[in-house]
């Protein structure tokens, strides 16, 4: 049996970017042409790239965000390149700091200016002798 979680003692008002948005939508669409240009049924670019045929609908229509490493596959797949497929994706997103979604609910996010990292001396790439 579980144990029931207890309640998060302070609620993140900081909103958690919604798919599909402009992003997802416009690579979506992006890549929905490319695969209809290259004749491909969803299922044959999902068998090609290696996927899930509804991941391949979930890309068309911006539901989630792929990895780099599953563009590059499925640009592969579609004779294309990384920069065809991006040529024309114009929106960007701020990060969180900047008023922007949090890209996912666990993400940190700096309030505040960041605090430098320490210096470390040079000692640390001494090689150690064995005694």
């Amino acid at each position: 049996m579980r144990a029931k979680e207890s309640a998060p003692s302070q609620l993140n008002t900081t909103p958690v970017v919604k798919l599909p948005n402009a992003v997802t939508k416009a690579l979506g669409v992006k890549l929905r042409s490319y695969r209809e240009l290259a004749q491909k049924s969803q299922e044959q670019l999902a068998h090609d790239a290696e996927v899930e045929r509804s991941r391949i609908s979930k890309l068309e229509n911006g539901h989630i965000n792929p990895s780099l490493l599953t563009l590059a596959t499925l640009c592969h797949c579609l004779s294309i390149t990384l920069e065809q497929l991006f040529e024309g994706v114009t929106d960007t997103l701020p990060p969180a700091s900047q008023g922007g979604a949090l890209r996912r609910r666990n993400q940190a996010h700096a309030e505040k200016s960041p605090v430098p990292s320490k210096v470390v001396g040079a000692d640390h790439r001494a090689k150690r002798t064995k005694a």
